[in-house]
């Protein structure tokens, strides 16, 4: 695990979004791990410019989502398939047979042996991830147990809560998701991973310090993954004593 210290959240996402442009560059026909929420909308600005700019070619890269809420089409403005064409798809002119994402409208156990036929025959190049602000990775909800592979899930209160700023009450917001198991981020080559803001820093700490891993605090499994780079701005990582295994650089 790598800690990469920045001047601010911009930074960060700019950090990410190279990284993540390096994998592409270096494999034309990518498979592209995709998170939603407003964490990642600025990686997707810098994403979508590189594009714009020819600096990037999106000719041959497939995507894969985390998550979609069940009860929700594509077409309604809160799917996560409506943000990622908004932020990024129809930008970068991904055509709609190289992105998987689940169908929130569809019989759910169906659409879990779809999601789940492809991330078994397809590893992931590279994950873009943030957490929440209860350490859920995707949609991975505190729990008992770590899931491995896509499943439904209650969402908790405290996210649906948090998720709230993007509908116009909390009650609209969803209360099931379709997700990616724990495992399955796991099984990702490479994992690039920015949160911000005081309200993660209690998931970073149990993130990056010395502790337990455990799934009341799913993004603690991440402590075993073999590439996963994590950036956090000063603000953040200030208060956070980073374990003796991780390893900590400043941004240049």
């Amino acid at each position: 695990m790598r800690l990469i210290v920045t001047e601010s959240y911009e930074q960060s996402a700019y950090l990410s979004a190279q990284m993540i442009l390096d994998v592409i560059r270096e494999k034309a026909d990518a498979l592209v791990g995709l998170a939603t929420g407003t964490t990642p909308l600025s990686v997707y600005r810098y994403m979508t410019e590189a594009v714009q700019q020819k600096k990037a070619d999106f000719g041959k890269v497939r995507t894969i989502n985390l998550d979609e809420y069940i009860g929700l089409s594509g077409e309604d403005p809160n799917s996560y398939l409506y943000f990622m064409r908004k932020h990024l798809l129809d930008a970068c002119q991904i055509p709609s047979e190289r992105i998987m994402i689940p169908n929130g409208m569809a019989d759910v156990q169906e659409e879990i042996y779809r999601m789940n036929l492809f991330a078994d025959a397809n590893p992931i190049d590279v994950q873009l991830l943030s957490v929440g602000v209860n350490g859920h990775i995707g949609f991975n909800e505190p729990s008992d147990v770590f899931y491995d592979r896509y499943h439904a899930v209650k969402l908790a209160q405290k996210t649906r809560e948090s998720n709230s700023r993007l509908f116009s009450s909390v009650e609209e917001v969803p209360t099931e998701a379709i997700t990616m198991g724990a495992g399955g981020i796991m099984r990702a080559k490479k994992i690039v991973f920015l949160a911000t803001g005081d309200e993660k820093l209690d998931a970073m700490k149990k993130i990056l310090e010395d502790g337990e891993v455990t799934p009341d605090c799913q993004g603690t499994i991440l402590k075993f993954h073999q590439d996963c780079t994590i950036f956090l701005d000063q603000a953040l990582a200030e208060h956070i004593r980073p374990a003796s295994y991780v390893e900590v650089k400043r941004a240049r």
